[in-house]
């Protein structure tokens, strides 16, 4: 896991236009997500970001799918199956111009939490590759959590008012050493991009080597944090 400072004021900017395309709709957004909530009572729905949830998964994590089994939170794609006249012009721009801009194969993740919004402990192992996850929270009452398997210990990193970034390497099922577990809780509005540098064979025939992947994302790292 890197840290990345977000100074480009050009990709601010990009980011901070992104953000009010979205902020516009947050109450129909937050209606939408309401209907995805965990059947449990919402006092017990940080548990899925907790140490006891994680070690219940990596109990089984061959059987774990990779993506987020609980969570909850606003995704535009599906959104713009429900409402397309709002939400289609949003999902085109995340899913084909910004990574365009940025240079990233994909958009892998646009998402808007509510407060007691969350995404529980999941590894991306099914959309491996290396991925930079860049996040806007109103306030900074959040955090975002990962399992470092080398100490066996679970890394919490606050969130901070306004946009961060940082970005990782998310393994192949097959790439166990390389299961990047991790998990995110917000008690105010959080905005999160996922971009995706992927590696190994991503259909159509086309084969990215390992070292490729990791240099596009030092190129896109390297232009966030150029002044």
């Amino acid at each position: 896991m890197a840290e990345v400072l977000i100074r480009n004021k050009d990709l601010l900017k990009t980011l901070d236009d992104t953000l009010n395309k979205f902020t516009e709709h947050q109450d129909l957004c937050f209606e939408m997500a309401a209907n995805l909530q965990p059947t449990v009572p919402v006092e017990e729905w940080e548990k899925y970001c907790q140490s006891e949830y994680l070690y219940e998964l990596l109990e089984n994590d061959l059987d774990h799918m990779g993506f987020p089994e609980k969570a909850y939170g606003f995704q535009v794609a599906p959104a713009a199956e429900k409402r397309p006249e709002i939400f289609e012009p949003l999902k085109q721009w995340t899913k084909h111009t910004l990574p365009m801009l940025f240079g990233a194969r994909s958009n892998s993740l646009t998402s808007f939490y509510p407060p007691n919004g969350f995404v529980g402990w999941h590894t991306n192992w099914n959309a491996h590759g290396y991925q930079i996850i860049i996040t806007w929270s109103e306030t900074g009452d959040g955090y975002f959590s990962y399992y470092d398997a080398v100490h066996d210990e679970i890394i919490t990193e606050p969130d901070v008012a306004g946009w961060q970034a940082r970005w990782y390497r998310f393994g192949r099922k097959d790439e166990f050493d390389h299961h990047f577990w991790h998990t995110a809780w917000t008690n105010c509005p959080r905005f999160t991009l996922a971009f995706k540098f992927p590696y190994g064979d991503i259909g159509g025939g086309i084969f990215i080597e390992e070292s490729q992947a990791l240099d596009a994302i030092h190129d896109f790292v390297d232009e966030l944090e150029s002044t």
